[in-house]
């Protein structure tokens, strides 16, 4: 994969983008017309490649372009493979996954970190507290928030991340963190900054697509 640095220049109204490869050693510097440093990385690497393969060496940018593609393509299928979405879990992998974790209970002294089933779903405590009839998990955002990073095996001992659908934060104490994986409008993402309280339409810098 090149290196991509981007820079505007506001007098020519010109955006330029540098690809460095260091082995085999590569330097190309590609001008595009008008303001595209909100674009992302990928993105502005195959267009600089697409513009080289019209304008400078064809073969060579468009094999390239390929083998970019193939790159992707191959990250893509194997991030897929160790991924299973929360919908398509069996009921026999639920039951699993769940049996796990103690049921919730009132009157207990929860610390923070603490995890726990309710209504079917995995609890993950957010403060130190004793917890209260009137604290009901799924809607106590302030002490609980649904645990992500479940794990499973499958029959050949291959491990898969659970990634369940995206839901909108309230707040900072269940916003998503670095790291974190969803399923939004059928596609995977991964956030890429911590506390992320929005989804990857309403602020894309803050997820990378990874499916």
């Amino acid at each position: 994969m090149y290196r991509i640095q981007k820079a505007y220049y506001t007098g020519t109204d010109e955006t330029k983008v540098r690809l460095t490869l260091q082995e085999p050693y590569r330097d190309f510097v590609v001008s595009f017309k008008g303001d595209l440093s909100d674009l992302s990385d990928d993105i502005l690497e195959q267009r600089a490649i697409s513009k080289l393969a019209r304008e400078f060496n064809p073969s060579k940018a468009l094999d390239d372009l390929v083998q970019i593609q193939e790159e992707q393509d191959r990250t893509i299928k194997s991030i897929l493979k160790t991924i299973t979405l929360a919908k398509d879990l069996s009921d026999d992998q639920k039951e699993e996954i769940l049996s796990r974790y103690d049921e919730y209970k009132t009157d207990k002294a929860y610390q923070e970190g603490d995890k726990f089933t309710y209504q079917g779903k995995i609890y993950e405590v957010i403060q130190a507290h004793t917890s209260q009839t009137t604290w009901i998990p799924s809607e106590t955002p302030a002490l609980y928030k649904e645990f992500l990073k479940v794990k499973i095996q499958d029959e050949e001992g291959n491990t898969s991340e659970v990634v369940a659908e995206f839901k909108k934060p309230t707040g900072a104490h269940d916003a998503y963190q670095k790291g974190d994986k969803v399923s939004f409008e059928g596609a995977i993402y991964e956030s890429i900054i911590d506390a992320n309280v929005f989804s990857p339409t309403e602020f894309a810098d803050g997820w990378k697509k990874i499916g």
